[in-house]
């Protein structure tokens, strides 16, 4: 034989064996994604929700992925109207880790809140007192469920 049909056959014989450790490398990291998929779904899983009765009436909840349900705020005067499904707030205090475009709870409420007409920090040399909105207007989106 030649060397052209010996340099083919090697050529030949290195593209199977590369395509091989490639399939091979890929069900590795398949399974590699399935098992974090499913400590990401345990997690997540795990994480804590704070049940309805242990709640705060003047606290606002809302959940993170890193710490499940928790604490985000505290309000000051709220006015709930059922049948227009909203809720107005003359403030909203300690703020900082509320994240308005997200879904948040109060009382018994899943609320989204759309307006806020005035947001100040407190006081910038203490983080404790943190973020205030003032008169904040949320919709009523339904009913927390546990």
């Amino acid at each position: 034989m030649s060397v052209f049909v010996w340099f083919i056959i090697i050529l030949l014989a290195l593209i199977v064996a590369g395509w091989l450790y490639m399939r091979w490398k890929m069900s590795i990291l398949k399974k590699a994604s399935e098992a974090e998929q499913v400590t990401r779904e345990n997690r997540l899983r795990d994480l804590p929700t704070i049940p309805l009765a242990a709640r705060d009436d003047e606290a606002i909840y809302q959940w993170s992925n890193f710490h499940g349900e928790r604490l985000v705020a505290r309000v000051v005067g709220p006015e709930i109207d059922e049948e227009a499904k909203e809720v107005t707030f003359v403030e909203i205090v300690n703020s900082d880790y509320l994240l308005l475009p997200d879904e948040c709870h109060f009382q018994k409420y899943r609320l989204e809140i759309d307006t806020v007409r005035d947001a100040i920090k407190a006081d910038r040399n203490d983080p404790e007192k943190g973020r205030i909105l003032r008169q904040v207007h949320a919709k009523i989106i339904g009913y927390v469920e546990h």
